[in-house]
């Protein structure tokens, strides 16, 4: 059985089949760039740049688009609080918001559209649509979409045309035809947002963006359209209803929803002032650890932000690279290379069958846990040549699909001098009093003062650092408590 997604548009979760049995289009809903991208907006793009990556590891050519929208009211207010243009901010946010993204390991989509760089198609298929007789100049020059010639409006967010009424903003007094019917083309003349029109100076309305966008770079059709799920209604619903109307067919065949990263149960936003940047998320926190905590959900799921879940990635993330740093010196010690074996086919098959299940993340955690488990127990047993190519079948499976998950990649040492660092300039220690006091109870353990030796560990497990004793050396960690205070103390 091949992938199965969820599929808003349906309701279940379908089988996917690619209108090209070798390339996939996919259009994922970019950010409006009116301030700095936060954890919520991480969340989002790392999910769907891993879905790119695996499509890809399956064998697919994959075309992957996210867009920017840099036209927008938001923008336009906080740009006049700053005292610069709307595209000046937007071009200043966007390079912030791929900075960000590199400091997440977040590939680039294969197009990153702005919406300004669509202005003439924009108008072109407004132009369209109204000769289809699908919209119409409201009495304010604005132009808006006839909703209820779209019969099948709310097939996505299974809404009901009828009552819809109470939940529309003040547009009524605009003068639109029907309270339902939605913004193509807004007049108005705000500098440096606005362009010449048929209908006017103005800019475009939210949803038509996206479809121009979309339509452009992959055509009337594709594969795969995703976003967040507060996007459902109205702005994916009236996507749709656009975009059918113009084309005649069907717009994106499998919509694919993620959950929201929220705070205390409430949508993190910048609405709410109560979102974390990722500028300062990855500085606290480190990408790997946000993303490791993010893969302990179903990408459907909401992932409330706590500083004990982010601890518990912290705890789960060292142990697997404490036992990276155990192949690689299991490795050397036994003169192996990953390369002389394939990739281990019992978990291959079950990471795939994880990933097949609508990319269920959670269970491919799983399928990691158990595979370092696996690398430990054949480490733990005496050595021989059966287990060897075991442990190198295994090995060069986290080799195949880690990159996928840009999880475990680094050198152990950088990942644990990165903690390691973090934690004692926390504690107002550094590496050389650590490494004296070690010297220090070698040197009591030698001569056989043994209580000394015990009262100098002790001192440095009560401070968070633990020591690992080995036939020629004394090495260290850290202990849950000081790993928990990292977290719980930032």
């Amino acid at each position: 059985m091949g992938l199965r997604l969820t599929n808003t548009l349906t309701g279940c979760k379908d089988e996917f089949v690619p209108s090209d049995p070798q390339y996939i289009k996919m259009y994922a809903c970019g950010v409006t760039v009116y301030d700095k991208c936060h954890l919520g907006h991480a969340m989002q793009a790392i999910l769907y740049d891993i879905f790119a990556r695996y499509l890809r590891f399956k064998g697919y050519k994959v075309t992957y688009v996210r867009n920017f929208t840099d036209v927008d009211d938001k923008i336009i207010a906080r740009a006049s609080q700053l005292g610069v243009s709307p595209l000046e901010l937007s071009d200043q946010m966007i390079e912030i918001s791929r900075r960000d993204m590199l400091s997440l390991k977040v590939k680039p989509a294969d197009f990153e559209p702005r919406v300004s760089e669509y202005i003439p198609q924009i108008i072109a298929y407004i132009q369209d649509l109204m000769t289809k007789g699908f919209a119409y100049v409201g009495q304010d020059g604005s132009v808006y979409f006839r909703v209820r010639l779209k019969e099948d409006y709310g097939k996505l967010s299974r809404q009901n045309i009828s009552e819809l009424r109470c939940g529309v903003r003040k547009d009524v007094e605009t003068g639109k035809e029907d309270p339902v019917d939605f913004a193509l083309w807004k007049v108005e003349e705000t500098p440096g947002a606005t362009w010449d029109s048929p209908w006017g100076r103005g800019r475009p309305g939210w949803h038509i963006e996206c479809s121009v966008m979309a339509s452009e770079i992959l055509g009337d059709s594709f594969d795969i359209h995703g976003g967040g799920r507060d996007l459902v209604f109205p702005h994916h619903e009236n996507e749709i209803a656009q975009s059918e109307a113009k084309s005649g067919g069907t717009y994106a065949r499998y919509w694919v929803h993620n959950g929201l990263l929220t705070v205390n149960r409430q949508k993190m936003s910048k609405s709410l002032n109560n979102f974390i940047s990722i500028e300062d998320a990855v500085r606290d926190y480190g990408y790997e650890l946000i993303r490791f905590n993010i893969y302990q959900y179903h990408y459907q799921s909401n992932i409330d932000f706590s500083a004990q879940g982010f601890f518990l990635g912290l705890s789960r993330l060292y142990s697997m690279y404490r036992t990276r740093q155990r192949v690689i010196d299991y490795m050397a010690r036994h003169d192996l290379t990953p390369q002389s074996a394939n990739s281990h086919p019992g978990f291959h098959q079950a990471f795939c069958e994880a990933m097949d299940d609508d990319f269920n993340l959670p269970r491919v955690m799983v399928v990691i846990q158990s595979v370092l488990q696996s690398q430990n127990e054949i480490m733990d047993k005496k050595f021989s040549a059966q287990n060897a190519m075991e442990l190198l079948s295994l090995e060069s499976l986290l080799h195949n699909i880690l990159p996928i998950l840009e999880i475990g990649l680094r050198e152990p040492q950088e990942f644990f001098h990165e903690i390691h660092s973090r934690y004692l300039a926390l504690k107002s220690l550094t590496f050389a009093w650590v490494t004296e006091k070690i010297e220090l109870r070698m040197k009591h353990r030698t001569d056989k003062n043994f209580a000394m030796a015990d009262q100098i560990r002790d001192e440095l497990l009560a401070l968070g650092v633990s020591l690992l004793d080995s036939r020629d050396k004394t090495s260290w960690e850290l202990s849950e408590k000081a790993l928990e205070e990292l977290i719980l103390l930032k």
